[in-house]
């Protein structure tokens, strides 16, 4: 694990938290260990392995013992814990790369989505891009990320990209008069 996916969680784990409104000084514990974490020059996971102080800046004994626990097993009790409360589609999604908690709510609420095959169903043929904040780029990796089967495509339909068009005369026709 880097230095850079320890901090990623820790971000999340402090998003995940103040959703739930918890204590405001916790929240920011979070995210002042990660930003500290990405500031630091050696790796954690090294310094964890060694059994050495972390070298980290204002960590308490809990938080410190959650950042070892990631560093060395590649998973924390209370991230887990966190995310085990989460509907199944926002779980799915917490696990690709680049999405934090917020994006995965508002994902799954806007396909809604409440389990992880649904979620992959709805996404592969109604298309992410039309949630707020996924261009083509996000979406491809997404979808990537989830492990999505793409659906075998009817003769009456069109892939471009992420997005699919009913009405192939149509759409074709309108595509070849532009181009």
């Amino acid at each position: 694990m880097t230095n850079r996916e320890i901090a990623a969680i820790l971000f999340n784990i402090s998003t995940m938290l103040a959703e739930q409104r918890s204590n405001p000084y916790r929240i920011r514990a979070y995210r002042r260990a990660a930003r500290n974490i990405l500031r630091a020059g050696h790796s954690v996971v090294e310094r964890a392995v060694a059994g050495m102080p972390l070298g980290i800046p204002f960590l308490g004994k809990r938080l410190t013992a959650k950042i070892t626990q990631l560093a060395t097993e590649g998973r924390c009790d209370f991230y887990d814990e966190l995310c085990g409360n989460l509907p199944a589609a926002e779980q799915a999604l917490l696990k690709v790369p680049g999405i934090g908690p917020r994006l995965a709510s508002r994902v799954a609420k806007d396909l809604a989505a409440q389990q992880a095959d649904e979620l992959v169903r709805r996404a592969a043929s109604a298309g992410l891009q039309q949630v707020w904040g996924i261009g083509p780029k996000r979406a491809a990796a997404i979808l990537e990320g989830i492990g999505a089967q793409q659906p075998e495509t009817p003769s009456a339909t069109v892939r471009d990209g992420n997005v699919i068009y009913r009405q192939e005369s149509f759409w074709n026709g309108e595509r070849k008069k532009a181009a």
